[in-house]
């Protein structure tokens, strides 16, 4: 979509970027889901279909005729009777904003860095007022990019509202949150509604093993849009034919191979190797990462005996062997590859969001 959206704004044309900004009730899509709408009317992305949309694009037009931003209130209620799958019975709040390319409404450089990001794989946040209340110099509208803790673009000049902006935007960003936040500037009481959109880093599954259970496994995550590498010391298991939907297939010592891997907080790891004789050198190799998730499959009894291992004999302080999910995967009695796969990329997922599903490690 930032391709696209630069390519237009190159080409001179007005864009309304339609943002998700708070929900109410059941809703198609959450906060921060976007759409981008075109003069003529044409859209890229979805809110979520429906007669509510339908109605925003409509607003989206006349929003790019006279380049005024406004909320616009969806109330799915009203579409009850409705044969559309994305009836949901809620209340979508969207911000709609005109965005095109001129010095002062830095939406060319935004654009510029947004595809610089989607490269890098990198998260930033975007910051944009959506309503204001007299803030001198400050407009409905006015946004910036912030990456690194450090602002790239923008046209809020204001410096009071950018501390707090940078201020909150560090939260937003560790827990991956796209959130409309009331900010009242100290010394002037002056209250202003910011929207945060999060784009996270690209998230990274590390499968360690390249068994039966790792095929249904690589093809799971990369639906849910995950970064996939398959590692495994047998070639004849680690192959493009096997896993044709990863990015990376790595083959060699499974142990020694992960040392050298980049880990960061976005990266998420599978270690189902053959045998704990694997496993094990593996653990130990990230367990002091500071991966997202990390998850080893194997009996209760030979994890419990793992683990009793790392502490008495290698001094791996408890808090650290808590992490692990292990027992890997969701308790969804699962029995073949498939069913495993699915309570594994389930975990993940309920990590990543924060979900109170029961996993089999008891976490």
């Amino acid at each position: 979509m930032y391709q696209q959206v630069k390519q237009l704004l190159e080409n001179g044309e007005t864009l309304a970027i339609v943002t998700i900004i708070s929900t109410l009730g059941s809703t198609p899509r959450e906060v921060g889901a976007k759409m981008v709408v075109t003069a003529s009317g044409e859209i890229l992305g979805t809110i979520g279909g429906g007669c509510g949309e339908a109605e925003v694009v409509r607003e989206a037009v006349e929003v790019i005729r006279t380049r005024n931003p406004v909320i616009a209130k969806v109330e799915l209620m009203d579409d009850i009777e409705s044969n559309s799958p994305a009836v949901c019975g809620g209340v979508l709040n969207v911000f709609i904003d005109p965005w095109w390319k001129d010095p002062e409404t830095v939406c060319g450089q935004i654009a510029e860095e947004l595809l610089s990001i989607q490269h890098d794989g990198a998260a930033a946040v975007i910051a944009t007022v959506v309503q204001t209340d007299s803030c001198p110099g400050v407009t409905s509208g006015a946004k910036c990019f912030i990456r690194d803790g450090e602002i790239r673009a923008g046209n809020i000049h204001n410096q009071e509202l950018l501390q707090s902006i940078l201020h909150e935007a560090e939260p937003r960003l560790k827990i991956e949150e796209c959130r409309q936040v009331a900010l009242t500037l100290p010394g002037t009481g002056t209250k202003l509604q910011v929207f945060f959109e999060v784009i996270t880093a690209i998230r990274k599954v590390i499968i360690v093993g390249a068994g039966h259970l790792a095929i249904p496994l690589a093809k799971f995550a990369r639906i849910m849009g995950f970064h996939v590498t398959v590692l495994d010391d047998r070639v004849l298991y680690a192959n493009r034919e096997r896993f044709p939907d990863a990015e990376q297939v790595l083959v060699g010592n499974m142990a020694e191979t992960l040392r050298n891997i980049e880990i960061t907080s976005q990266t998420y790891i599978v270690l189902i190797t053959r045998g704990h004789q694997f496993d094990e050198p593996c653990l130990r190799e990230v367990i002091h990462s500071p991966a997202k998730y990390i998850g080893m499959i194997g009996s209760r009894r030979r994890i419990k005996a793992c683990f009793i291992r790392f502490r008495d004999e290698e001094g791996i302080p408890e808090e650290l062997l808590k992490k692990v999910y292990a027992p890997i995967g969701l308790d969804i009695k699962a029995e073949s590859p498939e069913e495993i796969a699915l309570s594994i990329i389930a975990e993940m997922v309920k990590v990543r969001r924060g979900g109170t599903a029961q996993s089999l490690s008891g976490h």
